[in-house]
């Protein structure tokens, strides 16, 4: 970074401790306190263990089956179920079947992990005592005995061996870069170009005798990217190939891995607006590649759908959403589709799956969970033949199902369903979706007690009149339902591309509350599991839809609870949560009196290639959108109240974006509070920033008079 900017860095860092305003302005405050200290919060440890108290009950830890009887372990011993008629009795605790367990999906993939936007710098192969070492941009392999062998030797910094670069990490989950095939036999491995792109600075040990420059290769929206490259080495003979893994230089290639019996390597890859996808097989011999299966959209295509094997090695479970809806199909490593497995029938063409709860391949049956409910938010669970043929749905009720025991002949299944203000309880379903018997019941008895009111599922359409939007909101303990306009409202917000909006599950309270607010968090379009057009809403429009979603959410609530004042509505949220927060006050000054904005992206021209340009194209294709959703463009339509909150060390939304907010402000002489962490990252992990947080939101929502009611 040049001096000159270093300079200009300083400067604002003391001009933002030294704002001047009007004693009239909204946005002055008296500083902030310890959490621990503000009105309201010693009443949040109470609430919070009340809150566990109720609704407990509905949970049954042990199922078993046996062909004629479902048999748990209630609170008052062992009992059973006869599966016929639904009678229920005492079960011979000394004569019991096999214990069920819980099914579910997969999980991600395991194993050790690197730091955030990192690559794992060693690889061990399963089949032979041997590891693969990235070192000093180059690969080594190590034997366990202390032998070491070098793979390459003309690594630099610029074009590395072994390792990718933080956007790959960060953007494309893409934790390793060094492969072993099964047998040991290949190492496969990254050659990485990163000299197309560019350096970002930060300045490090600010809390220091003296600060140093740390310097990051990080391609903002528009820039040029890195090039990925991949090599295979045989161990055996020393010889080493080039993948052909295409000539578009814009391209990521990712998601590497072997197919199961180790007769190709896979890898993804898709082009820069990232909305065709291929999966791609290399010969490990020759280098070269064929398509296994590709994907297309209009908006975005996911990076990484799905690809489940199947005991064979060669068919797999694939994740599509090329009707608009995810579904799966069957398909095979010769690029065949062997037969679509959902999307078929009036049962599941109009719905998205979820995940894969159970494959049973000596019953050829596939067990999954899929948005069908007539409330989108709640999971059913199907079973489907492999073949595709008998789809069914097992849950019969619009509740959110999980935690599923499956009998062994597959024709009964016990669940747990609930909803935000439904406690958790444990049914058994058969085969066609009749419900046996309840198995065991949550008991919400205690939230009179405890002055709860319990959580709410808010219901509204999206600003385009016919989409279905949800909230989950929660009052203080022992609020006045029949006040008027008495509770400010905060809006607690992420909302980001691919991420998910609220769950539809038990929630009794919120302890946040008790500083004194109604809390909510609203559903937007552009969020997961809700279809591809309800994705794509937002497709190069970030911070549009999305925040005209939450606004409509606010207006909902507030026709709904008279006891809210419409006058005192507040927004925080940290990463998107933090632009979507900054971007409210100025977009909607007329709806949100303050906001708190930690880490935000003030205008995505600042944010990375890869995840920037997935939904908003590049500055140069799209510059309207990106005009549009910059709150540093808008800056001067602040009117409330705003405190900006940043890590200095972040690496990933810059601390520029908060300076450019800053400055724009400061420039139009308009009032702002702002805190700085020397040390902290994007996460920031600093009990202050709670601290200020809340404290603002309370000092300038008038919160302290409605705060920890409930003792």
């Amino acid at each position: 970074m040049p001096i000159l900017n270093l300079r200009r860095l300083l400067l604002l860092l003391a001009v933002t401790t030294m704002f001047t305003a009007t004693p009239s302005t909204d946005a002055q405050t008296t500083g902030w306190k310890p959490l621990r200290d503000l009105p309201g919060a010693d009443s949040m440890a109470t609430v919070v263990r009340s809150a566990r108290r109720i609704g407990g009950g509905g949970n049954v830890r042990d199922i078993r089956f046996d062909e004629t009887h479902a048999y748990w372990l209630s609170s008052e011993g062992w009992r059973r179920v006869d599966l016929a008629d639904g009678t229920i009795e005492e079960a011979d605790a000394e004569a019991l079947p096999k214990r069920a367990g819980r099914t579910g999906g997969r999980g991600g993939r395991g194993g050790a992990r690197p730091a955030r936007g990192r690559q794992l710098t060693e690889a061990r192969s399963s089949a032979e005592p041997w590891t693969a070492v990235h070192l000093e941009n180059n690969v080594w392999i190590r034997s366990d005995d202390g032998v070491e062998l070098p793979v390459t030797t003309d690594g630099t910094e610029a074009f590395r061996y072994g390792t990718a670069s933080w956007v790959y990490g960060e953007e494309l989950d893409q934790t390793d870069a060094m492969w072993w095939s099964p047998d040991g036999r290949y190492l496969a491995f990254y050659a990485f170009d990163v000299s197309p792109t560019r350096d970002y600075h930060l300045v490090d040990g600010l809390t220091g005798l003296r600060s140093e420059i740390k310097s990051e290769r990080y391609p903002k929206a528009g820039d040029p990217n890195p090039i990925a490259g991949l090599r295979i080495f045989e161990k055996a003979t020393g010889e080493m190939v080039t993948v052909d893994v295409g000539d578009d230089t814009d391209q990521y290639v990712y998601a590497v891995r072997w197919t199961p019996d180790g007769s190709e390597l896979l890898f993804n890859r898709t082009n820069r607006h990232q909305d065709h996808l291929e999966v791609m097989a290399a010969n490990p011999e020759t280098g070269a590649c064929r398509l296994v299966v590709e994907e297309r959209q209009d908006t975005w295509q996911r990076n990484r759908p799905m690809m489940r094997f199947l005991e064979d090695g060669r068919r797999f479970i694939w994740e599509t959403e090329k009707s608009g809806w995810k579904q799966y199909e069957l398909r095979d490593l010769d690029g065949n589709l062997v037969n679509p497995l959902t999307g078929r029938t009036a049962l599941t063409e109009d719905f998205p799956v979820e995940s894969v709860v159970k494959v049973d391949e000596d019953a050829g049956v596939l067990w999954f969970t899929m948005r069908s409910s007539s409330t989108p938010l709640n999971n059913q669970l199907h079973r489907v033949n492999l073949d595709g043929t008998d789809a069914r749905i097992l849950t019969s009720v619009d509740l959110n199902h999980g935690s599923f025991r499956i009998s062994p002949d597959g024709r009964t299944v016990a669940a747990m369903r609930q909803a935000v203000d439904h406690p958790p309880e444990t049914v058994l379903y058969g085969e066609d979706g009749v419900e046996l018997a309840v198995l065991a019941r949550g008991d919400d008895s205690g939230l009179a007690a405890a002055g709860l009111h319990g959580g709410e599922l808010v219901k509204f359409l999206a600003p385009d009149g016919t989409t279905p939007l949800h909230a989950v909101l929660h009052l203080p303990a022992g609020a006045d339902r029949d006040a008027v306009a008495a509770y400010p409202l905060v809006v607690d917000v992420y909302g980001g591309p691919e991420s998910r909006g609220p769950s539809n599950t038990w929630s009794p309270a919120n302890s946040l509350c008790e500083l004194g607010f109604a809390v909510a968090k609203i559903e937007n379009r552009g969020t997961i599991g809700r279809g591809k057009a309800f994705e794509g809403a937002t497709y190069l429009r970030l911070g549009g839809p999305d925040l005209d979603d939450q606004v409509a959410g606010v207006k909902a609530i507030l026709e709904a609870h008279p006891e809210i004042d419409p006058e005192r509505v507040g927004i925080t949220g940290h990463s998107y949560g933090g632009y979507l927060s900054a971007l409210a006050l100025v977009r909607y000054p007329e709806i949100f009196r303050a906001g708190v904005a930690g880490a935000p992206v003030t205008d995505f021209r600042n944010y990375d290639t890869i995840y920037t340009e997935r939904y908003m194209r590049t500055p140069a294709e799209n510059r309207e959108g990106y005009d549009a959703g910059s709150a540093v463009k808008l800056a001067g339509r602040l009117e409330g109240a705003l405190l900006l909150l940043h890590g200095m060390q972040d690496d990933n939304v810059h601390p520029s974006n908060t300076f450019q907010m800053a400055a724009k402000l400061q420039d139009a002489d308009i009032p702002f509070q702002m805190q700085l962490f020397p040390n902290a990252t994007h996460g920031i992990r600093s009990a202050a920033y709670r601290s200020s947080k809340w404290s603002f939101l309370q000092e300038h929502l008038d919160a302290a008079s409605t705060a920890g009611k409930s003792e």
